[in-house]
C-alpha cells in the first residue's frame, strides 16, 4: 500500500470536517435565507476531488470511507459547539447528502481523468 493511499481516508475526513465547520460557522455563506435549498452541500464535492487526485488506487472506496469516518466527528462538533435547530433524522439526511456529494466529486474527477487519458491516446 502506498503512503498516499494509506492516508487517503484521513485526508478526506479532515477536508470534510473543515467544510462542515466553515458552513456551520458562517465563514462560507451560500444561501442568505434559512429556508430553501442547501447549496452549501455542493462544497462537499471538493474533498472528493482532492482525495481522488491525491491517492492512486481505489479512489471511490477511500473517499467514501473518509466521508463515513467524518460523520461522527461532525456530529460531535455539532452537539458540542453549534446550535441544534434540526432533529437527528434531519441531521442524518444532511450528512448523507454531504457523503453523496463527496463521492460524486471523486466520480467527477475520475470521469474527467478518463476523458483526458482517452483524448491523449
Amino acid at each position: 500500500m502506498h503512503f498516499r493511499d494509506r492516508y487517503g481516508p484521513v485526508i478526506c475526513c479532515v477536508l470534510f470536517v473543515v467544510i462542515f465547520v466553515f458552513l456551520k460557522t458562517g465563514l462560507i455563506v451560500v444561501s442568505p435565507g434559512s429556508h430553501g435549498p442547501e447549496y452549501g452541500l455542493l462544497l462537499f464535492i471538493f474533498p472528493g476531488i482532492i482525495t481522488a487526485h491525491v491517492i492512486r488506487h481505489s479512489q471511490l472506496f477511500y473517499v467514501f470511507f473518509g466521508a463515513i469516518l467524518a460523520i461522527p466527528v461532525c456530529y460531535t462538533l455539532r452537539i458540542l459547539y453549534f446550535v441544534r435547530v434540526r432533529t437527528l433524522l434531519q441531521e442524518m439526511a444532511y450528512v448523507g447528502s454531504a457523503v453523496f456529494w463527496c463521492v460524486m466529486g471523486a466520480m467527477l474527477y475520475l470521469l474527467i481523468r478518463a476523458m483526458v487519458q482517452q483524448i491523449n491516446r
